[in-house]
C-alpha cells in the first residue's frame, strides 16, 4: 500500500516535469538543422532486439538485447534528452532480447518475453526492475504487447526459443497491472498459426515472432500477420476475422505498423521468405474493416522502425535493404551498400513515400523513439545484416516539422459534486494547448475499477458539460488526459491527471 502510494503521489508530476523538460531543451531542438541526423551520446552497451520507451518524465527507457559478446543482455540504462547522455539504471532481474516493453498508465513499464516465460516491471521513481508475474503460456521470444484503454495489457503471439525449429504459441493473455497477475483470455480464430506466426528477421526461421498489433481509436487491437488479420475485443475477449491482406509480405517478419493521425493503420515490409525482403506497404481502415494497397516504399526493408511524427507523416528507417555476400578466408562477412543508412517519408495527404535523409550508421532492430520536443531518438541496432555486430552508437533526427508535445499537467472541475440534469465546468492546464486542442479522457465510473475512455471529449481548455439525466450516481474520476490537435487523431499516451466529481440523483 505504501508502494502504491507513493506511486500515486509520483504520477501527478509527469506532466510539470514533462513541461520543464521541453523548456530545457528546446534550444538544443532548434540547434540542429531540420531534416537532419545527428549523433548523440553513446549507449553504455552495444545492442540490438533491444526496446525503447518514452517516460512520462520525459527520458528514454532502454532495455535488454542482444550484446554481442554473452548474448542476451540484463542491463538497462536512461537518455536524457537535456544532456544528450545515456546513464545507467537498475538491471532487469533476467537477461532478455527480442522482448515487448509496454508504458503502463501509472508510468511504470511492463517487460515480458525474451528469452525467458516471466513478467517484470520497471518503477521510473525508483530506477528499479521486479518481477510481476509468469506467464501461464510461456511466451518467450516475439510476443507482442498491447496496452489497452483499460489499463491492461494484451499479449499475443511468439513462441518458445529453440533454434530454427521452435513451437508457436496459440494462448493469447491479459496482464492486470492492479493485481500483477496474468490470465488467459478468448482464444484466436485462426488456432495453426496465421497471422500469429513469425520468423527471425534475419534468416526467416529461427524464433517465432508474433505479427504486428495496434491499438485502434475504437479501443480494439489490430492483429495483422501473414496475410489475414483478426480483431481482438477487449469487452468480450474475445477474436474476430477481418479479412485477407492485400500484400503477400509476411508483416510478422519484421514489418512494422503504424496508427496514422487519420485513424488508419500502415503496414510496411518485412520478408516473403528467407532474405526475400519486400518494400509492400497498404492500409487498414477500421471504419470499413478493409485492408487497401499503397505504392511501395522506395526500397526493401525489413527490420525497420516507422514512427509517427507529430505532423502526420512517418519516419521509415534502416531495415535489411541490398546487400552483397564476401567470402573471404571461408568466413561470411556482409557489406551493404550506402543505401541501407537511407530513410524515407510516408506522407497519408498523397499516400506516396519520399526518400529521406540518411543516417549516421546502418542498422537493423535498432529502436526509434518520438521524444517530446518532437525529435527522434535513433538508438542501438545491427550494423550488419546477419547480426553479428550490435551498435552502442545513436542518434537523433529533427523532423522538417519540428512539433512538441502538448502536455496536459491538470484538470480541473468547478465543483466537486453535481446533480444529473445540470452542469458543470472543465478547465485544463498545460503547455503547448490551443483552443482547437481536443482532450481523449481516461476514466472510471462508480463501483468500477476498470477504466474507460472517451474520445473528444473536450475540445479547448474551458468546456462545460451536461451531467445527462440518469447517468448513474456516485463518484466519476478522470485518471488520464491525452490532448492532440487533429481531431482524428488519438495515437499519444494519457498522462496521469486527475479530477473527480460525485454524481448525485
Amino acid at each position: 500500500m505504501k508502494a502504491a502510494k507513493e506511486r500515486m503521489r509520483a504520477s501527478v508530476l509527469p506532466g510539470l516535469l514533462v513541461f520543464l523538460f521541453l523548456l530545457s531543451y528546446a534550444s538544443r531542438a532548434g540547434a540542429q538543422a531540420p531534416g537532419t541526423f545527428t549523433p548523440t551520446g553513446s549507449m553504455n552497451a552495444y545492442r540490438a532486439g533491444h526496446t525503447a520507451n518514452l517516460l512520462l518524465n520525459g527520458k528514454v527507457l532502454i532495455a535488454g538485447g542482444d550484446d554481442g559478446h554473452a548474448g542476451n543482455s540484463r542491463s538497462a540504462e536512461l537518455y536524457d534528452p537535456v544532456t544528450g547522455t545515456f546513464t545507467p539504471t537498475g538491471d532487469m532481474t533476467r537477461a532478455r532480447s527480442w522482448h515487448s516493453a509496454t508504458l503502463l498508465p501509472d508510468g511504470r513499464v511492463l517487460i515480458i518475453g525474451g528469452g525467458d516465460p516471466s513478467a517484470e516491471l520497471y518503477d521510473p521513481t525508483t530506477g528499479t526492475f521486479a518481477t510481476t508475474a509468469v506467464l501461464p503460456a510461456g511466451f518467450s521470444e516475439g510476443a507482442t504487447a498491447t496496452s489497452l484503454n483499460d489499463g491492461r495489457v494484451l499479449l499475443s503471439g511468439g513462441g518458445v526459443e529453440c533454434g530454427c525449429y521452435c513451437a508457436i504459441l496459440n494462448t493469447p493473455e491479459v496482464y492486470d497491472p492492479a493485481t500483477g497477475t496474468v490470465t488467459v483470455t478468448g482464444d484466436y480464430v485462426d488456432k495453426t498459426g496465421g497471422p500469429y506466426f513469425g520468423g527471425d528477421p534475419y534468416f526467416g526461421d529461427g524464433g517465432l515472432f508474433g505479427a504486428p498489433t495496434v491499438l485502434l481509436p475504437d479501443g480494439k487491437v489490430l492483429i495483422a500477420g501473414e496475410p489475414v488479420a483478426e480483431l481482438y475485443d477487449p469487452a468480450t475477449g474475445t477474436f474476430r476475422f477481418i479479412g485477407q491482406m492485400t500484400s503477400q509480405s509476411t508483416y510478422s517478419i519484421g514489418g512494422a505498423p503504424t496508427l496514422l493521425t487519420n485513424g488508419r493503420v500502415l503496414l510496411t515490409g518485412g520478408e516473403f521468405f528467407e532474405d526475400d525482403w519486400l518494400a509492400d506497404a497498404e492500409l487498414y481502415d477500421p471504419l470499413t474493416a478493409q485492408f487497401t494497397a499503397i505504392p511501395k516504399m522506395k526500397g526493401v526493408r525489413s527490420g525497420h522502425t516507422a514512427t509517427l511524427l507529430r505532423d502526420g507523416t512517418v519516419l521509415i528507417a534502416g531495415g535489411d535493404h541490398t546487400c552483397t555476400f564476401i567470402i573471404p578466408g571461408g568466413f561470411d562477412v556482409l557489406s551493404c551498400d550506402a543505401a541501407a543508412t537511407g530513410t524515407e517519408i510516408y506522407d497519408p495527404a498523397t499516400g506516396t513515400f519520399n526518400a529521406g535523409p540518411k543516417m549516421t550508421w546502418y542498422r537493423v532492430s535498432h529502436t526509434a523513439t518520438l521524444l517530446m520536443d518532437g525529435r527522434i531518438l535513433i538508438a542501438g541496432g545491427y550494423t550488419d545484416m546477419r547480426g553479428f555486430w550490435p551498435t552502442n552508437s545513436a542518434e537523433l533526427y529533427v523532423p522538417s516539422v519540428l512539433v512538441p508535445a502538448q502536455i496536459v499537467t491538470d484538470l480541473r472541475f468547478d465543483r466537486t459534486s453535481a446533480v444529473a440534469g445540470s452542469s458543470y465546468s472543465v478547465n485544463v492546464s498545460g503547455s503547448n494547448l490551443t483552443p482547437q486542442t481536443f482532450f481523449d479522457v481516461r476514466f472510471t465510473s462508480p463501483g468500477s475499477t476498470a477504466s474507460d475512455v472517451v474520445l473528444n471529449w473536450q475540445q479547448g481548455v474551458a468546456e462545460s458539460h451536461l451531467i445527462p439525466a440518469g447517468l448513474a450516481s456516485g463518484a466519476w474520476t478522470i485518471n488520464g488526459v491525452r490532448a492532440h490537435e487533429v481531431e482524428t487523431d488519438h495515437t499519444g499516451s494519457f498522462l496521469p491527471v486527475s479530477a473527480t466529481i460525485t454524481v448525485a440523483p
